[in-house]
């Protein structure tokens, strides 16, 4: 496990740009070494794609989406606008670089080795959840597992194959197999739609706005400094601090985290090199209904949408479109999220007069490799990105943020971060 680090005598002056789960994570990690931390978000905590996506911390299903043939479906719905992922087509250098590189990393030899960087990261991933709540960040965090239900044997095909190849690795979960039945008596908001599923031990899942915002109210109180709603225009090398420009004043720190998820370029254009980072955008809509709200963190196989039961609602989380640069949320959408949901329940129904204009959509940073990007910048000192979780932003924050930590701290690179590294791959 990690351990808290006493304060050193001369504090280190650190700056996270960016205020989405890994962001909010390394200033708790970082301020917990006794740094003296300064998170910058352009807009308010809890607002950003960090906070639309479904909750999952789920080390079961982390493993790159840059898989064999994942390119082919991806591009046989690519005119699919209903499609679970879409791949489009587009004539933009950037776009068809990033697509070539995707489909290299599909390869089964690279897979292989995403399999394993995702498995060693995540090996402290639900003790560090556990270290957050024990510290005092209060969040809503729910621990029944995962249970994935499919119309058919077929359906549930590649879940199984999963797992197949995740055990032989050391994968410390379990999966169980269940009937239709099985599966109605495990969680009595499953439908008779279901005949297969599986029930992954685990998996966990939270509402990713409490966690922003109790991440938040703990580093406040930690004495880490927030600003809100404020802009980073410009980040320059200055001897060896850095400068951060913002509109109405400068920040000189020692060291710079760049966790701006979709968004990161933005800032290391101007410094001379890009990370192959694309937006995928994905949706969600909090709904509530009638009946026995679901137990579970429930992944609908068919339409691969995700539905995360909490306290007040149930969150709908579905699709990644690829490539994507804006948040528009087309009311077909959401209506489809919704109308391919009442097949697989019957225990709990959504309320009819769902309001689809609450729908919301966010981008997600995708890196061809599908892992994401988490060191110093190359030819940078004091500057570390964290950036390109892709769907696994939630399940992933701890580790970066300790890793991260860890680097900014000692100037020394974890094992498990090096296959995270930039040598290679940008």
């Amino acid at each position: 496990m990690f351990h808290r680090i006493n304060r050193k005598e001369t504090e280190v002056t650190v700056a996270v740009i960016g205020g989405g789960v890994v962001g909010m994570s390394t200033a708790w990690s970082l301020r917990r070494r006794g740094e003296d931390v300064t998170v910058i978000e352009r807009g308010s905590i809890g607002r950003s794609a960090s906070g639309v996506n479904a909750g999952w911390i789920t080390p079961s299903l982390s493993t790159p989406l840059a898989s064999p043939g994942v390119v082919g479906l991806g591009l046989k719905h690519a005119f699919d606008p209903n499609g679970a992922l879409s791949i489009r087509p587009r004539l933009d250098t950037d776009w068809i670089r990033w697509l070539w590189k995707f489909a290299r990393a599909s390869r089964p030899s690279a897979y292989e080795s995403g399999v394993r960087a995702l498995l060693q990261l995540n090996t402290h991933t639900l003790d560090l959840f556990d270290e957050m709540r024990d510290d005092g960040v209060d969040f809503e965090m729910h621990s029944a597992g995962l249970l994935a239900l499919a119309q058919s044997a077929d359906g549930l095909e590649w879940f199984t194959q999963l797992f197949d190849h995740l055990l032989p690795m050391g994968f410390p979960g379990s999966v169980e197999y269940l009937s239709g039945d099985e599966a109605r008596r495990r969680d009595t908001a499953v439908g008779p739609g279901v005949q297969v599923a599986a029930h992954t031990s685990i998996d966990r899942h939270v509402n990713p706005e409490s966690l922003l915002q109790g991440l938040h109210k703990r580093i406040s109180a930690m004495g880490v400094t927030v600003l809100q709603d404020t802009a980073v225009q410009a980040v320059t090398p200055i001897g060896a601090r850095w400068s951060i420009r913002m509109p109405d004043h400068s920040l000189d720190v020692d060291a710079v985290v760049v966790t701006l998820g979709a968004a990161t370029n933005s800032l290391l254009t101007p410094l001379g090199f890009r990370l192959p980072i694309i937006g995928a955008k994905g949706y969600s809509i909090d709904i509530r209904g009638a009946g026995s709200s679901p137990r579970h963190a429930l992944y609908l196989m068919e339409p691969k949408l995700g539905l995360s039961p909490y306290h007040d609602a149930v969150r709908v989380a579905g699709a990644f479109e690829l490539p994507a640069r804006d948040e528009r949320v087309p009311e077909r959408r959401i209506r489809l999220l919704l109308n391919q949901v009442h097949p697989y329940l019957a225990g709990w129904s959504p309320d009819a007069d769902v309001d689809i204009r609450s729908g919301r959509a966010g981008l997600r940073p995708a890196t061809p490799d599908s892992l994401p990007f988490i060191g110093p910048a190359p030819g940078h000192r004091g500057l570390y990105i964290a950036a390109g979780h892709g769907m696994l932003g939630v399940t992933l924050a701890p580790a970066t943020a300790e890793g991260i930590a860890e680097m900014v701290t000692t100037r020394h690179i974890p094992e498990s971060m090096l296959p995270f590294q930039f040598a290679g791959r940008i």
